[in-house]
């Protein structure tokens, strides 16, 4: 910390320890401002020596004015700055020796010049080095005892000893002084220096301004608020020195005035701020100037607009999240009381993103997301919001509209911007959106129940097919409660164990043997389906629970608990019947695009000891066509572990022959479509039959409903069937009461 005054400030030690060294003239350790005022010395007694001669003249004329030339000539050297530590002890010699000359000539005045030592004993120990001082003691009544031979000691012996000793305890006086002084100013300076470094060092900016409000003292760290030294500021007024902070001057006149202290204000300067603190500075009752306090608060700043931008904003788009929707839903819903305008809002929920993100990795599902956000802004009229809600659900707050048919408009347009492909990691990517419409009804509707309708009418897109807009419907208020239960209740059964699996038994088709129906005798394998019975509802549709299910993610667990309970019930009747019975388990979408996926199979096969053989997954055929390159790795990989993988549903989706060719597919399920046509509609499903041979796969038929369908399927040569003609999906105990009736029958 630096200050303007230079009572204690010399040449500072040489080496490390600098800063705390006693901040003495080198190498004497003497004050430079005593250094400074000792060639007065010799010039004051140039003076004496002049009036000697004027008052009692004498014949020492000439000799005291060549003495009084002398010390005048050096007295002017050493105010020049002639002050090295031999320049001052010259000057003592000189003025020993001059008095020493002018008293041996023992003319009249001589005794006059007896002064002369006691000046040097009084003032040059002061101003000597040390070892030098303590030589004045015996060195200046060493050379006034010289004088007694001459009879010029001005007195008889006995008092020139007195006079000696005299002289001799001046001088050690003044060394005891000096070093005393010496001591003082050294421990001051070394407890300044200490002050200096301290206050330098700490991050916080400390100053000192007088009554006039100069800067007196300060650091480093209040040096720059104004970007200029420490030794710029010194001195100066400050509002000289800080005109682009001129609260800080306005305050600390304000403490002077008051004499009470001020906090907590801010100051700006370029990029950074401050916060300063005032107070005025007392001795005793006195006040002798003021203090002050000031904290770069800059990176806390920035730290808590960070904060405050991320509890609002959504950290992967950079668009407002749920929070800020929120509030700005809220304020544009009271104006729009005030005005009579409208308010509309949109949820946009991209369609089957977790797939995508599952097949393509969450890197690019991120950037599909941020593309959304982007395409999202661009459609929407400027001042209005786009937010992200979380996932893949959006909203699209809107004041610019003046009734529903704007409000379509608007959700059109982002409907059709999400329709165009954009390229992720490589790779061209279309995905769609459901858009959700409500309208504020001024006085009617609360934004919770805005949030709530919004929600509603965007599950009523979805439930009408995806990639549309569909605006709220009152009278389906409700199902947005219902669906709330509904998600709570599957989650529950799914924890709890409560899917139970059924079992609808695949028979083998044989256009050789007798045409009768088929039974019993004749059953290869079945496929396991998951069914719900929710308590107090009722038994709920797989096509209702299983799609629920992969939107809230419980599709792993739910799947595992069906594989596991197929595969040890199957393996139980194998051991039971001795027959080479097969399980064909449905595999989901999620469940294929899991990483983890093959080995979730291998681990649950081995677990219940089924062999892999026995056990057959079914794939459908859109899910498949997803990511191709995906979909073959994982069924070259199931395939190796020995399972068989069915196309399920084949025929309903949009797969290509080529890829057809290259899928490692074991079975063919023609879809139920398929059968309702027969008998009539042949030819469709003998294609089927012969491209299911020309790939090496088997062929079963869904949906077998009558004995027309039976004959017709199993005429055009198709290997397996199954459907309520056949039997309807039994329990495990059914199913294992069926296959007894098997073994009866032989």
């Amino acid at each position: 910390m630096s200050a303007e005054s230079h009572d204690t400030r010399t040449t500072d030690v040489v080496g490390p320890d600098a800063r705390l060294a006693p901040r003495l003239s080198a190498p004497t350790g003497v004050p430079p401002r005593l250094v400074a005022l000792e060639p007065l010395a010799c010039l004051a007694l140039a003076v004496h020596g002049l009036g000697v001669m004027v008052t009692a003249p004498t014949s020492l004329a000439w000799d005291i004015v060549a003495a009084a030339a002398v010390l005048t000539a050096l007295g002017t050297a050493g105010l020049l700055g002639w002050r090295a530590p031999w320049a001052v002890a010259t000057r003592a010699v000189a003025v020993l020796v001059l008095g020493f000359v002018l008293m041996a000539l023992r003319q009249e005045g001589s005794g006059y010049f007896l002064l002369w030592y006691f000046v040097v004993v009084a003032v040059y120990p002061l101003v000597l080095s040390r070892r030098a001082s303590l030589l004045t003691a015996v060195v200046v009544p060493g050379a006034y005892l010289l004088l007694l031979p001459l009879d010029a000691a001005d007195g008889p012996g006995p008092v020139a000893l007195v006079r000696a000793f005299s002289l001799g305890l001046i001088a050690v006086f003044v060394h005891v002084a000096a070093e005393a002084y010496r001591t003082a100013v050294t421990d001051r300076t070394h407890a300044l220096a200490l002050l200096d470094t301290y206050a330098d060092a700490t991050p916080v900016g400390l100053g000192f301004w007088d009554l006039g409000l100069r800067y007196r003292r300060l650091n480093g760290a209040l040096a720059e608020l104004t970007g200029l030294t420490v030794a710029q500021h010194l001195g100066r007024p400050a509002l000289d020195v800080s005109p682009t902070t001129p609260a800080l001057a306005l305050n600390l006149h304000r403490v002077l005035e008051t004499g009470q202290p001020v906090q907590d204000v801010e100051l700006a300067s370029g990029d950074r701020v401050w916060t300063s603190s005032y107070f005025p500075v007392r001795i005793g009752s006195t006040v002798v100037g003021v203090g002050g306090v000031v904290i770069d608060v800059t990176d806390q700043r920035h730290a808590a607009q960070a904060l405050a931008f991320s509890t609002t904003h959504d950290a992967l788009t950079g668009l407002p999240n749920r929070v800020l929707l929120g509030d700005r839903l809220e304020v544009a819903t009271g104006h729009a009381a005030r005005t009579g305008g409208s308010v509309a809002l949109m949820f946009c929920d991209v369609d089957r993103f977790k797939l995508i993100n599952d097949s393509l990795g969450h890197a690019a599902g991120d950037e599909i997301l941020r593309e959304t956000a982007r395409r999202l802004a661009v459609v929407v009229p400027a001042g209005d919001t786009v937010a992200r809600l979380g996932g893949d659900e959006f909203a699209i707050l809107t004041t610019q509209v003046t009734g529903l048919d704007d409000a379509i408009a608007v959700a059109e347009r982002a409907c059709a911007a999400m329709r165009e492909p954009m390229t992720v990691a490589g790779t061209s990517v279309i995905s769609t959106m459901s858009v959700g419409v409500t309208i504020c009804v001024p006085g009617a509707t609360d934004v919770a129940g805005l949030l709530r309708d919004a929600d509603v009418a965007v599950y009523q897109a979805k439930d009408a097919g995806r990639d549309r807009v569909a605006v709220f419907d009152a009278r389906l208020r409700s199902s947005a409660d219902h669906r709330l239960e509904f998600h709570g209740a599957l989650r529950r059964a799914v924890e709890d164990g409560e899917i139970r699996v059924v079992y609808q038994p695949v028979l083998a088709l044989d256009a050789s043997a007798d045409s009768g129906t088929p039974g019993p005798r004749s059953m290869v394998g079945v496929e396991a389906l998951a069914r719900w019975h929710w308590v107090g509802h009722g038994d709920v549709s797989p096509g209702m629970f299983i799609p629920t299910a992969e939107e809230l993610g419980l599709i792993h667990a739910l799947g595992d608990q069906v594989l596991r309970e197929a595969c040890s019930t199957v393996k139980r009747w194998r051991d039971e019947t001795r027959r080479p019975l097969t399980v064909a388990v449905n595999l989901s979408a999620q469940q294929l695009v899991e990483p983890g996926c093959v080995d979730l199979v291998a681990a649950a096969i081995a677990d219940v000891g089924l062999p892999a053989s026995a056990l057959q997954l079914e794939i459908t055929e859109s899910v498949l066509m997803v990511d191709v390159e995906h979909s073959l790795r994982q069924i070259a990989a199931l395939r190796t572990l020995g399972v068989r993988v069915a196309i399920d549903d084949f025929g309903t989706g949009y797969s290509s022959l080529a890829y057809l060719r290259d899928l490692p597919v074991d079975i063919l399920k023609i879809d139920q479509s398929f059968t309702r046509r027969l008998p009539g509609g042949d030819a469709m499903v003998a294609f089927i039959v012969e491209l299911a041979r020309a790939i090496g796969a088997t062929t079963v038929v869904e949906g077998v409903e009558t004995r027309d369908q039976l004959d017709a399927v199993t005429r055009l040569g198709c290997d397996q069937a199954q459907g309520y003609y056949l039997s309807r999906p039994l329990t495990a105990g059914a199913t294992a009461r069926y296959l007894r009736r098997a073994g009866a029958e032989r």
